[in-house]
C-alpha cells in the first residue's frame, strides 16, 4: 500500500510574510523530494487535506501541484492523488555520447546494473550491417537490465566485434561503465555515432522485466558508435521507460539560404 505523505511540521506556510503562500508550499515539498525525505511513489494528501491542515485555498494548493508537476516532482493522475515522482533518465540524442551509467553519475542518480547475458554470437544481418560486418562473424552480446536509484528503467542489448575487444565476454559488468572499459582496457574510445529514437509499445516479456504492464508506452534507440577513424565499433538496441526518460537534443539552424 502506498504511504500518504503527512505534513505535520509547522510553519510549512507561514501567514502574514511577502512569499506566495504556493510558493512557500511548493519549495517546501522540493525540498523534502530532493533530501529524499519523501520518495518516489508516495501520495500527496488530497487539495481538502492540504487546505485544511495549512489553512490555505484550494488555488493555493492547485499552484503549488502545477509547479511541482511542472518540476518534475509530482505526478498527477485523473482521478487519483498526486504522487512523488519517480526519477527520469534524461539522455541526449544527439550531441552526447556518454553511456547510461556517466549519464547518470554526472547528474547525482545511483546506477545498477543486472546483467541478463553475455555471449559471443553469430552477427545476424542487422547487427553486421550496423557494425560493417560480415553476417555470421563473431559478435559479443551484452544483455542489460539497468536500473535508477533502484527501479527498472532501460533494457540494452549491446553488440561489439569480438576480434576489437577479445576477452570482454569473461569481465564483470555489473557496475563498471563498459565505456571506460572499453577505454581502459582497450584503449577503445568512440568519439561519433548516429542514432535513431522511436515510440514502441512494451511487449509482454520487456514488460515483465520493467515490472509493468504489457502495452506501456517506451522509447526505442538505435544507437551506432564509431571510433575517431569512423570504424564501427558498438550497436545497441535500448527500450526506455516512456514514463519515466526524456531526450535532449541540439539543434543548429543552417545559416545558408
Amino acid at each position: 500500500m502506498q504511504q500518504t505523505i503527512q505534513f505535520d511540521e509547522p510553519d510549512i506556510v507561514r501567514h502574514g510574510i511577502p512569499i506566495p503562500y504556493y510558493y512557500q508550499l511548493s519549495s517546501y515539498i522540493e525540498r523534502k523530494i530532493k533530501a529524499k525525505e519523501l520518495l518516489p511513489g508516495q501520495l500527496m494528501p488530497s487539495e481538502q487535506e492540504i487546505c485544511e491542515k495549512l489553512d490555505i485555498s484550494r488555488t493555493v494548493v492547485r499552484q503549488a501541484m502545477a509547479d511541482l508537476e511542472r518540476k518534475g516532482l509530482i505526478t498527477k493522475q485523473s482521478g487519483k492523488r498526486s504522487t512523488v515522482s519517480y526519477p527520469k533518465y534524461e539522455g541526449s540524442l544527439m550531441q552526447n555520447l556518454r553511456g547510461f551509467y556517466e549519464d547518470a553519475v554526472s547528474k547525482g542518480q545511483k546506477p545498477t546494473t543486472r546483467v541478463l547475458k553475455l555471449a559471443v554470437v553469430p552477427a545476424d544481418g542487422e547487427v553486421a550491417e550496423a557494425l560493417k560486418l560480415n553476417e555470421g562473424e563473431p559478435v559479443i552480446m551484452l544483455n542489460r537490465l539497468r536500473f535508477l536509484d533502484g527501479d527498472p528503467e532501460v533494457l540494452v542489448v549491446t553488440y561489439l566485434p569480438e576480434s576489437k575487444c577479445p576477452g570482454l565476454v569473461r569481465e564483470d559488468l555489473t557496475n563498471e561503465s563498459l565505456y571506460e572499459l572499453l577505454a581502459r582496457k582497450y584503449a577503445l574510445v568512440i568519439s561519433q555515432g548516429h542514432r535513431t529514437v522511436e515510440a514502441i509499445a512494451l511487449d509482454r516479456a520487456d514488460a515483465k522485466l520493467f515490472g509493468v504492464q504489457p502495452g506501456r508506452p517506451a522509447l526505442l534507440l538505435r544507437s551506432v558508435g564509431l571510433l575517431e577513424d569512423g570504424t564501427p565499433l558498438e550497436y545497441y538496441v535500448a527500450k526506455h521507460r516512456g514514463d519515466r526518460s526524456q531526450f535532449h537534443i541540439y539543434l543548429v539552424r543552417d545559416a545558408k539560404p
